[in-house]
């Protein structure tokens, strides 16, 4: 079986290798952990699944995994913020073109 990245090549996906994309996605997991993990909203993963993703990332020695597993982590509304200050925003591309 031949496995399709989607998110590897969408053009408003994390570059997992980006230093600046990485210390972003750390950011907003520690503020996310600091915040305290309540019980799961419609677009969020279950707190103990943030934890064990958590220490997966903490525990890799590559950069670019340790990132994604802290994506994964992270709820809907966090992740869209991310990429709309990495991207800008869907509208403001529209109307640009």
């Amino acid at each position: 079986m031949i496995r399709h990245h989607l998110a590897a090549s969408s053009a408003r996906s994390p570059q997992w290798f980006d230093p600046e994309h990485q210390a972003d996605i750390l950011a907003a997991f520690d503020s996310q952990l600091a915040a305290g993990l309540h019980d799961r909203g419609p677009n969020s993963p279950r707190p103990e699944r943030v934890r064990e993703l958590g220490q997966l990332a903490a525990a890799s020695a590559l950069p670019a995994r340790a990132a994604l597993l802290r994506w994964g982590a992270l709820p809907g509304s966090v992740r869209a913020h991310l990429l709309t200050s990495w991207y800008g925003s869907q509208v403001a591309r529209s109307s640009a073109a």
